[in-house]
C-alpha cells in the first residue's frame, strides 16, 4: 500500500521554493535599481523626477524577461540577451536546488510510488514558478508600465519552462520524466552531448562570420564612429552595448547565413540572398545589414552543412558513440538543437526604439527551422559518412575480440583446474 507524503513534506517543499525565489529576487531586483539610478543620473538634466527610477527598474526586469514595455514614446521588446541568459541560468540553479531538496525531501521513489512523488515534486516547481512568476507580472505591469502581449507571454512562459525542466534533467536525469524515461542514458548522453557541441559551433561560427563581414566591410563600419562628436567613447560604448546583446547577435548571424534573414522594420529581409537599403542606426553590426553583397555569399548556407557534418564526425570516440546511437541519438539531437534555437529566434527579435529597430529580429518560425535543417543535412551527411567508412564497425569487432578472450580464459582455467584436479587424484 502506497501513501501520499505527508502535509508537512508539502509544507517544506513550499517554504524551500519560497526562500529560492526570494534569494532570486534579492540580487535581480537591486540591480535593476542600480541600473535605472545609473539612467537616471544620465538624464538628470532633463529634470526627470524620482518615480522614473522604479518605473524603469520594473520595466528592465519585465524586458529581460520577455515581455513588452512601452517608455519614452517608443515600444521596447527586444531583450538585452545576454542579460536575459544569465537570468536564466540563474532562475534555472534556483529550481535545480528545489528539485534536490524535494527529492531528499520525499518519501518514496518515483517506482514506488510515482504519484506521490511526482505530487511533491509538482508543488515544488509549481510554487517556484507561480512565486517568480507572478511579483515580476504585478510590478511590471503596475509599475513598470509592461504589456502582456501574446508573444510577451509566450517568452515569459518558455524562458521559465525551460530553466525548469534543464533543472529537472540536471539534477533528476531523463528517468523520472515521463514520456522520456523509455530514452537509455547512453542514447540520451550521447546525443545532449552533441547538441551542446553544435549550439557552441554555431556559436564560434556566428562570431566568424561577423568578424568577417567587418573586416570585409571595415569602411562602412569605420564611418558608423564618424557621426559621433567623440568616435573612441562612442566605439567603447556601442561594444558595450552589442555585448549585452550578443546571444540575439549571433543568432541573426546563423539567421541571415541560413537565407531566412534578419527583418529590418518595413524595409525588408537582409540575408545572403538578398540585401536591403534600410535606414539603421549608428551601429557596427548593424551596418552590416545594409547594402549590396558579392555573389558568393548565397553560397553561405553550406557554411552550416560543414558545421553540422564536422561536429559528428570529428573525434574518433565521438563518432564511434554517434554512430553506435545511429538515426534516434542523431533525431535527439536535432530535436535539443531546434527547441534552443526557437527560444533563441523569438527573444532575439521585437521593438528597441525608431527607425529600422521598430521591427528587428529573425523570424522567429522560419528561421529556426532553417537553421536546423541546413545543420540537420550535415549531421545526417555524417553519420552516413562514418557508416560507409566502417568506423561503426570496429566498437563491434572490439565487443567481438573480448569475447573471445574470454572464452578462451575460461577455456584455460578450467584446463588448469583439471590438471589439478587430476594431479591430487593420482596421489
Amino acid at each position: 500500500m502506497h501513501t501520499s507524503p505527508h502535509p508537512q513534506s508539502y509544507r517544506r517543499t513550499i517554504f524551500a521554493a519560497l526562500m529560492e525565489v526570494v534569494k532570486i529576487d534579492l540580487i535581480v531586483v537591486p540591480a535593476g535599481f542600480v541600473v535605472a539610478i545609473v539612467f537616471w543620473i544620465i538624464g538628470l538634466s532633463s529634470q526627470l523626477p524620482y518615480s522614473a527610477i522604479p518605473e524603469w527598474a520594473f520595466a528592465l526586469w519585465a524586458t529581460v524577461s520577455g515581455l513588452s514595455v512601452s517608455t519614452l514614446g517608443f515600444d521596447f521588446s527586444l531583450a538585452p540577451s545576454l542579460v536575459t541568459l544569465g537570468l536564466w541560468f540563474l532562475v534555472a540553479t534556483g529550481a535545480k536546488r528545489v528539485v534536490r531538496a524535494t527529492a531528499a525531501d520525499s518519501p518514496t521513489e518515483s517506482v514506488e510510488d510515482p504519484g506521490g512523488w511526482w505530487a511533491l515534486m509538482g508543488t515544488a516547481l509549481g510554487t517556484f514558478v507561480v512565486v517568480y512568476a507572478g511579483p515580476l507580472l504585478v510590478l511590471s505591469i503596475v509599475v513598470g508600465q509592461a504589456t502582456v502581449t501574446p508573444l510577451g507571454f509566450l517568452r515569459l512562459f518558455l524562458f521559465l519552462v525551460t530553466a525548469v525542466a534543464w533543472a529537472l534533467i540536471r539534477a533528476r536525469g531523463i528517468g523520472d520524466i515521463p514520456g522520456l524515461s523509455m530514452l537509455a542514458d547512453e542514447t540520451w548522453s550521447v546525443a545532449a552531448g552533441l547538441a551542446r557541441r553544435l549550439l557552441w559551433a554555431a556559436v564560434a561560427l556566428g562570431a566568424i562570420v561577423l568578424v568577417a563581414g567587418i573586416v570585409i566591410r571595415w569602411g562602412d563600419v569605420d564611418d558608423t564612429l564618424q557621426v559621433y562628436s567623440s568616435p573612441v567613447a562612442a566605439g567603447i560604448g556601442l561594444i558595450v552595448v552589442q555585448a549585452l546583446f550578443a546571444p540575439s547577435i549571433f543568432y541573426s548571424a546563423l539567421s541571415w547565413i541560413a537565407g531566412t534573414g534578419v527583418s529590418i522594420g518595413d524595409a525588408g529581409t537582409s540575408s545572403a540572398f538578398r540585401s536591403t537599403s534600410a535606414p539603421v542606426p549608428d551601429v557596427h553590426v548593424l551596418r552590416l545589414l545594409g547594402g549590396d553583397y558579392p555573389s558568393w555569399t548565397a553560397a553561405a548556407p553550406a557554411l552550416l552543412v560543414l558545421l553540422g557534418l564536422l561536429c559528428v564526425i570529428l573525434g574518433r570516440d565521438r563518432a564511434r558513440d554517434i554512430a553506435a546511437q545511429s538515426w534516434t541519438g542523431l533525431g535527439i539531437a536535432i530535436g535539443i538543437l531546434f527547441v534552443a534555437f526557437e527560444v533563441l529566434a523569438l527573444f532575439a527579435g521585437g521593438a528597441l526604439g525608431p527607425l529600422g529597430l521598430s521591427g528587428f529580429g529573425p523570424s522567429a518560425l522560419t528561421s529556426a527551422l532553417a537553421i536546423t535543417a541546413w545543420i540537420g543535412v550535415g549531421m545526417a551527411a555524417g553519420l552516413l559518412l562514418i557508416r560507409l567508412s566502417g568506423l561503426h564497425t570496429e566498437s563491434y569487432d572490439f565487443a567481438d575480440d573480448d569475447e573471445e578472450g574470454d572464452f578462451y580464459a575460461e577455456d584455460e582455467t578450467e584446463s588448469v583446474a583439471d590438471d589439478i584436479v587430476n594431479d591430487d587424484e593420482r596421489r
